[in-house]
């Protein structure tokens, strides 16, 4: 099958140029090792995988013997072996930091806490998302926030798609999902995702004693996907103690399975400042709460709830691009109805984005928006992402954009 190039590509090879370690992390089928066994850049790269046994072994019994050639290397599924990171930091210490290292594996604690502590100044960390919209289409990663930092207008950013919205927010992210010759498969595919990997991870880092209670408690979570989850709840739900519900969650966090969106507040404003729970994954949200088709989505209060998720792996993508790391919240005053769905912050500017199921965006969409511009004269631009095919202004500073060239 073709490679379809990743836009943390260039990303990466620009990390590279300042740091001789590269940490790179992500959810487990997101497309790690094969970014790094085909990436152009990283053709002339010595390619190691701590899956091979043998590789395993010598790993964590001759680990200087494993890297006699004196070459760039990649480490895959680097959280086999730890202490191989030991013999790493010597290698990039001794070459003065002209030696190049890129370390990779799931993203779950154990990989990302002994990287911090023992390479120190000299890693840089990078999470690669799940594939957003223009990505695997094949597209350029300058969209509508990089016209928005940029300070030019919102312009055509000429993509059309003839993808339902609803299949694409049903196939997700995953590549393997994605690729599916036909639902059925995707389905299947989802299935063994869910108990294989995402259970797998977890219980990599701590003993799940009743597995099925931390099943019930990710179908949950998914059900009540972009709401603002209450423990105590979940732990009626789910059957389990509410201090194991939070190590769960906070595990399901830590890994970068669901993302936790803070309450955006400015200065003593009376807003909500709860969390808001996503999973990484539209698709895996979906399967979680058992929307095993593209027809269970037809509902509108269904269909804004994935969408939602959905619009936010775009977010994710782009945000995992940048030097510094965004500020993703939500918006929510106690003295009204509405909210902004996300508030990104970065480098002194921001922007607004709400996201419609509707095929029009009128000036009446935008009362949210327009009340949170007025009071927020930090954030520059609203976005109204919906189910239509044009880019167009509803307000000042507030446009209209298209699910999928978000």
């Amino acid at each position: 099958m073709k490679y379809i190039p990743r836009w943390l590509e260039s990303r990466l090879e620009e990390a590279l140029q300042a740091n001789p370690v590269i940490v790179l992390t992500g959810p487990r089928q997101v497309g790690k090792s094969t970014l790094l066994e085909n990436a152009d850049f990283l053709k002339g790269w010595r390619y190691l995988t701590l899956d091979n046994p043998d590789t395993l072994e010598q790993a964590k019994e001759d680990p200087r013997g494993l890297f006699w050639e004196d070459k760039p290397t990649i480490i895959d599924e680097v959280q086999r072996c730890p202490e191989l990171l030991l013999t790493v930091k010597y290698l990039v210490d001794k070459s003065r930091r002209s030696r190049k290292f890129i370390l990779s594996g799931s993203g779950n604690i154990s990989l990302r806490q002994a990287p911090r502590e023992t390479l120190a100044g000299r890693a840089r960390y990078l999470h690669l998302t799940g594939f957003a919209f223009r990505e695997f289409h094949g597209l350029s990663a300058q969209g509508v926030f990089d016209q928005i930092w940029e300070g030019v207008d919102i312009s055509d950013l000429t993509v059309k798609s003839k993808v339902n919205i609803n299949h694409a927010v049903w196939r997700g992210s995953l590549p393997g999902i994605i690729l599916s010759s036909n639902d059925k498969i995707a389905l299947e595919r989802l299935s063994g995702y869910v108990d294989t990997y995402i259970r797998r991870d977890i219980q990599d880092l701590v003993k799940v004693r009743h597995p099925q209670n931390f099943r019930r408690l990710m179908v949950s979570i998914a059900k009540s996907t972009g709401g603002e989850s209450v423990q105590e709840e979940l732990s009626k739900d789910c059957g389990e103690k509410r201090p194991n519900v939070s190590r769960y969650m906070s595990l399901l966090k830590d890994t970068k399975l669901l993302y936790d969106l803070k309450g955006y507040v400015y200065k003593n404003e009376r807003a909500y400042r709860q969390s808001k729970y996503f999973w990484f994954d539209s698709a895996t949200a979906c399967f979680l709460a058992g929307i095993r088709s593209t027809k269970d989505l037809q509902k509108p209060r269904t269909k804004g709830r994935y969408l939602e998720n959905y619009i936010l792996q775009q977010v994710l993508s782009w945000a995992s691009l940048q030097v510094e790391e965004p500020d993703i919240c939500y918006w929510k005053p106690k003295n009204e109805d509405g909210e902004v769905d996300f508030v990104v912050s970065l480098d002194g500017k921001g922007v607004g984005v709400e996201v419609k199921s509707s095929k029009e965006i009128k000036f009446k969409d935008t009362r949210h928006m327009r009340n949170f511009l007025k009071t927020h004269p930090e954030i520059e631009k609203g976005i109204m992402v919906y189910a239509g095919d044009n880019i167009y202004p509803v307000a000042s500073n507030i446009y209209a954009v298209p699910w999928f060239v978000f």
